[in-house]
């Protein structure tokens, strides 16, 4: 039990910036071991910009609101995964070849293509938690920590699936087939349960959205580098993130808005 523990916090240590590293005992493991918390840790950022979402409402207008909930998540997690979607951006949008993108991608500056994707990123995801409070306030919430844990657990299917392909990053190293079958199962559950405790049974509406986009990230990430980097998941976390909240607007556009919130 003490190591789950250390596992967890080493989770929780490496993807955000919650001070829990005096509490983590070191082994070399521990890190690798820990991706199959990584959905539980995502439902734990999700949690918290609900609540400073739901905080700020009571005070302020939703536009307001959704960007306190947004600087939340970001120094939350050092904007973690969206400096992945830059980097990715940068070396998928600048190089043309496999060495090219893996090249751009180390370079620590931003250049147009990251820089436009993180606008457009942070810009689709105000608007879509705004056009959910409108239709309503605990949609957006529920919606919140159920599109942080579907992103965090797009990382255990691709690193399941994918071999990293520069294996002399330091943080890929400890990543590099740490996923296996039961740790993909244990975290798909963790997932599927926090969607489940907030959905119902229409969380499997957000997990065919997001099980779309990972494939199709995946497929991508295959064809162009021959695998995944840790950039190459931030991007997918994104992207899935984004996903789920244009999936439920998805669906209050076909269904109608008030019959979708009936319908939950």
């Amino acid at each position: 039990m003490k190591a789950q523990v250390q596992i967890f916090l080493a989770a929780v240590m490496f993807l955000t910036r919650l001070p829990v590293s005096r509490f983590v005992v070191y082994e070399p493991h521990y890190l690798a071991a820990s991706t199959v918390y990584f959905p539980i840790v995502g439902a734990l950022v999700g949690a918290l910009g609900s609540l400073a979402l739901w905080l700020a409402l009571n005070v302020f207008s939703p536009a307001l609101a959704v960007l306190f909930s947004m600087l939340t998540t970001v120094l939350l997690t050092g904007a973690f995964h969206e400096d992945g979607l830059a980097d990715s951006a940068d070396g998928f949008g600048g190089g043309t070849t496999k060495e090219r993108v893996l090249d751009i991608m180390r370079d620590s500056r931003i250049g147009t293509y990251g820089a436009v994707a993180l606008w457009f990123a942070f810009t689709m995801k105000f608007y879509a938690l705004v056009e959910l409070i409108a239709i309503d306030r605990w949609l957006a919430i529920k919606t919140l920590v159920v599109a942080h844990t579907l992103g965090r657990a797009s990382s255990l299917w691709l690193i399941y699936r994918y071999p990293y392909v520069r294996s002399e990053s330091l943080t890929s190293k400890p990543f590099a087939e740490s996923v296996t079958p039961m740790r993909l199962s244990v975290g798909t559950g963790f997932s599927l349960a926090v969607s489940v405790a907030l959905f119902g049974s229409n969380a499997l509406i957000l997990y065919a959205f997001s099980a779309g986009v990972i494939f199709l990230c995946g497929a991508y990430f295959h064809k162009r580098i021959g695998g995944i980097t840790g950039d190459a998941l931030g991007a997918a976390n994104q992207t899935t993130e984004l996903m789920s909240y244009f999936a439920n607007l998805l669906c209050a556009s076909v269904v109608g808005q008030k019959a979708f919130i009936d319908w939950l």
